[in-house]
C-alpha cells in the first residue's frame, strides 16, 4: 500500500479541536482576575505605599559594615568569608499568624529587624565572627563570635560586664531583669516593657574574658522569646509533616521508581527507552543549576556555625548527586508511563515524527494558559477561604529567599523542573499504573495526586493539611486535564502555573532587568511551542507500520491474540465520569488510513463500527478503530486519546481516537 498521512492528520485536528475554547479563555481570564486580585494587586499596592521596605543595601556594603565593627571591637583584621540573607523563621511566622508584622515593623524593626544581612568574617588570627547588619540602615544589630579563644568568667563577673555593655548601648538599667542562671552559656536579660503579642524581649550576651584579663562580649543576641504554647504548636506541625513527607512522598515515591523500572522493562514492545531522554536531561541541567544557585540559602539554613562552608558544600553535592537520581526515576516514569498507555490503546503522549506532533504541542499551550491561569485563580481563592475560615497562615524559609540565590534570573527554570518531574511521574506513570491496577481513571487519579500533594506539606504553611487540602484540589484537575487533553497540555499548564508564581517573585525585587526577565519567562512557553511546531511541519512524515494495541489483560487491539483469532477492540475506560465528556454530540469520527469511515461509540457503551486493517504480508498496516465499549468490563472512555497515530518503539502508526 502507498502510505498517506492526510487521513491522521484529519483524525488529530478533529481530535485538537475537542477543546472548548470559549469555555477555556473565560475560566481563564476569570483566574486571572483572581490571581490579580487576591495576590498581585496587594502586594504591588504595599510596594507603592512603602517603597522603603523593599529597598536594601547591597551585600558587598553589608560586608564593608561587618568589617569596620570587627575590627573596631575586636581588633586584628578580618575579611569576609559569606554573606547571606538571614531570617528569624520562628519569629517571623509568629507574627504572621497573629497578624503583627505591621506593627512590630513600626515598633522595633530598625533595631531588631526579622530579616538580615549575615556576614561570616575570617579572623587573621583564626577566628570566625558571624555579624548581622540591618538590610536597609547598615546598623550592625547582632554578632556572634564562635571561635576567637578565652575563657567565660564566673557568673558574677559575666553578668556586670554585661549589665554595663547594655547600659552603653542605650538601656535603662531599672528596665533590665537578669536571669539567675546563664542559658547555654549566655547571660540573659528580659527588657521590661518590650513585647509584641505574648512574645517577650530577650537580650543574650556571652562575655570571654582573655589570657591577660581583658573582658569583651563575643556575642550578642537580642530576640523575642515567644509563647510556649506557639513553639510546641509549629514543633508538633513540623514533624507531621517530615514524617509526611520522607514516608509518604518519599516513601512511596521510591516504591513508584521501582515499579516504573519493571514496567518500562515489561512494556518495552510499546515504548522505547529513548523516550523521555531529552526531558528528563532538561531537568537534571535546569535543576542542578538550581542546587548550585541555593548554596547561600544551605549555609544560611545551617546558622552560626564554624565550618558552615564546608558543611554547606558537603549538602549541595549530595543535593546534585540526590538530584541526578530523581532524573533517572522521571526517565523512567517516562518510558513506563509511555508504554502503559499505548498498551492500553491510548496515546496520551505523542512523540516526535508522528503526524501532528508539533500541533499537538501548540494546542497544549495553548491550553496550558488558561488552565494555568485558571488554577492560579482557583488558589487564590483556596488560600483566601482557607485563611478566613480557617485561619491559616505562613513562616518563612531562608532556602527559597530569591536573595540567597547565586542566579536569580534562573529561579524561574524551576517551573519547568517542576512540571517535567511530577506530571511525568505523577500523571503519566501514576496515574496510568492505577489505571491499568483499578480500570478505573478516577479512582487512578487519587493515589497519585495524594503522593504528590504530601511531597508539598513541609513548606512553611501552617497547620501542615493546609497544603495537602490545596494542592488534592489542583492535582485532581491537572489528573483531568492530563487525562482530557494529553500530556502536552498537563506539562504546559503545570510550568505555566509555576512560571508566574516564580517570575512575579523576580519581578518583585525591582529592577527594570528582573522585571523585563520576569516578563520574559511568562510568555516564552508560547515561543518554545511555536518553535517545536514550525520544526515539526517541516519535517517529512515518516512511514511506520501499525502496532497491536492491547488493553490490560485482553487481547492485542486490531491485531492477533496467542491462537491467531483477531483481538477486539478496547478502550480505556471514562475517567471523572462526566467532567470529562467529549465533544458534544457524543461521538468522534476518524478515518482509517485504508478511507472507511471509524465511528466511536457514543457514551451509553455501543462498540464502534470502525475497522481495522491487520498487518499484511508486506509488514505494512492500516489502523482506523475507533471504540467506545470496553470489552473488560470498564466504563466506555470519556475523552479518551487526545492524538491520533498511536506508535509503538517508533515501527508502527495507527490512526486510533475514540469518542463519548
Amino acid at each position: 500500500m502507498v502510505y498517506t498521512e492526510s487521513n491522521e492528520v484529519l483524525a488529530l485536528h478533529q481530535a485538537i479541536a475537542r477543546p472548548d475554547r470559549r469555555l477555556l479563555l473565560w475560566a481563564g481570564g476569570v483566574g486571572l482576575l483572581l490571581f490579580l486580585i487576591f495576590q498581585i494587586i496587594p502586594d504591588a499596592s504595599d510596594l507603592i505605599r512603602n517603597p522603603e521596605s523593599y529597598r536594601y543595601i547591597a551585600e558587598a556594603e553589608a560586608e564593608a559594615a561587618a568589617v569596620r565593627f570587627a575590627e573596631e571591637r575586636f581588633g586584628g583584621t578580618y575579611k569576609p568569608a559569606g554573606t547571606v540573607h538571614q531570617i528569624r523563621e520562628r519569629l517571623y511566622g509568629y507574627l504572621s499568624r497573629e497578624d503583627l508584622g505591621k506593627a512590630y515593623d513600626e515598633r522595633f524593626g530598625r533595631q531588631y529587624p526579622v530579616e538580615s544581612w549575615q556576614v561570616e568574617l575570617s579572623g587573621a588570627d583564626g577566628s570566625t565572627l558571624f555579624v548581622h547588619v540591618h538590610m536597609r540602615t547598615g546598623e550592625i544589630v547582632a554578632w556572634n563570635e564562635v571561635s576567637g579563644g578565652g575563657r567565660g568568667p564566673e557568673f558574677g563577673a559575666a553578668s556586670l560586664a554585661a549589665r554595663a555593655f547594655l547600659i552603653e548601648r542605650g538601656y535603662a538599667e531599672r528596665d533590665l531583669r537578669l536571669r539567675e542562671l546563664p542559658e547555654d552559656d549566655a547571660i540573659v536579660f528580659d527588657v521590661a516593657d518590650r513585647q509584641i503579642g505574648e512574645a517577650k524581649l530577650t537580650l543574650r550576651i556571652r562575655v570571654t574574658q582573655a589570657e591577660d584579663g581583658a573582658i569583651r562580649v563575643a556575642a550578642f543576641t537580642p530576640e523575642f522569646e515567644l509563647p510556649e504554647a506557639h513553639i510546641r504548636y509549629v514543633d508538633r506541625q513540623d514533624r507531621i509533616a517530615l514524617m509526611l513527607t520522607y514516608a509518604g512522598a518519599f516513601g512511596i515515591s521510591f516504591v513508584l521508581f521501582v515499579i516504573a523500572i519493571v514496567y518500562a522493562a515489561l512494556l518495552r514492545r510499546w515504548t522505547s527507552f529513548r523516550r523521555g531522554l531529552l526531558l528528563s536531561g532538561i531537568f537534571l541541567a535546569f535543576y542542578v543549576v538550581q542546587d548550585i544557585s541555593m548554596f547561600d540559602g544551605v549555609r544560611a539554613s545551617i546558622g552560626e556555625m564554624e565550618d558552615a562552608g564546608p558543611f554547606a558544600v558537603f549538602l549541595t553535592v549530595f543535593q546534585i548527586l540526590f538530584t541526578a537520581g530523581i532524573a533517572l526515576s522521571v526517565w523512567f516514569a517516562f518510558v513506563a508511563g509511555d508504554g502503559l498507555w499505548r498498551s492500553m490503546g491510548a496515546n496520551k503522549w505523542m512523540r516526535r515524527g508522528e503526524p501532528g506532533f508539533g500541533d499537538d504541542v501548540w494546542q497544549g499551550m495553548k491550553i496550558g494558559y488558561c488552565a494555568g491561569f485558571a488554577l492560579l485563580g482557583l488558589q487564590a481563592v483556596i488560600f483566601l477561604v482557607m485563611r478566613l475560615g480557617f485561619g491559616i497562615w505562613s513562616s518563612a524559609d531562608v532556602t527559597q529567599s530569591l536573595l540567597n540565590f547565586r542566579w536569580t534570573w534562573a529561579f524561574p527554570l524551576l517551573a519547568w523542573c517542576a512540571a517535567i518531574s511530577e506530571e511525568a511521574m505523577y500523571r503519566l506513570f501514576g496515574v496510568g499504573l492505577f489505571r491499568r491496577w483499578f480500570r478505573n481513571t478516577a479512582a487512578a487519579a487519587v493515589i497519585p495526586t495524594v503522593v504528590w500533594a504530601l511531597g508539598h506539606v513541609a513548606y512553611p504553611v501552617y497547620p501542615w493539611s493546609t497544603r495537602l487540602i490545596e494542592l488534592a484540589i489542583l492535582g485532581l484537575l491537572f489528573c483531568w486535564l492530563f487525562v482530557r487533553y494529553g500530556f502536552a497540555a498537563a506539562l504546559f499548564t503545570h510550568a505555566v502555573f509555576d512560571l508566574v508564581l516564580m517570575a512575579t517573585s523576580l519581578m518583585f525585587l525591582g529592577g527594570a532587568g528582573n522585571i523585563l526577565l520576569g516578563i520574559f519567562y511568562i510568555v516564552h512557553p508560547v515561543g518554545i511551542a511555536w518553535l517545536i511546531r514550525w520544526w515539526d511541519r517541516r519535517r517529512p512524515p515518516r512511514r511506520r507500520a501499525v502496532p497491536a494495541f492491547a488493553a490490560a489483560g485482553g487481547p492485542a487491539v486490531g491485531g492477533a491474540d496467542a491462537n491467531g483469532a483477531d483481538g477486539a477492540t478496547a478502550s480505556v475506560p471514562m475517567a471523572f465520569a462526566a467532567l470529562m465528556a467529549g465533544d458534544p454530540a457524543g461521538t468522534a469520527t476518524g478515518r482509517s488510513m485504508n478511507g472507511d469511515d471509524a465511528k466511536g461509540g457514543s457514551p451509553g457503551g455501543g462498540a464502534g463500527d470502525g475497522d481495522a486493517a491487520n498487518r499484511d504480508a508486506d509488514g505494512e498496516a492500516a489502523g482506523g478503530e475507533a471504540a467506545g465499549h470496553d470489552p473488560t468490563g470498564g466504563e466506555p472512555e470519556i475523552g479518551g486519546d487526545n492524538g491520533a497515530g498511536d506508535i509503538a518503539d517508533g515501527d508502527g502508526t495507527a490512526g486510533d481516537k475514540r469518542g463519548g
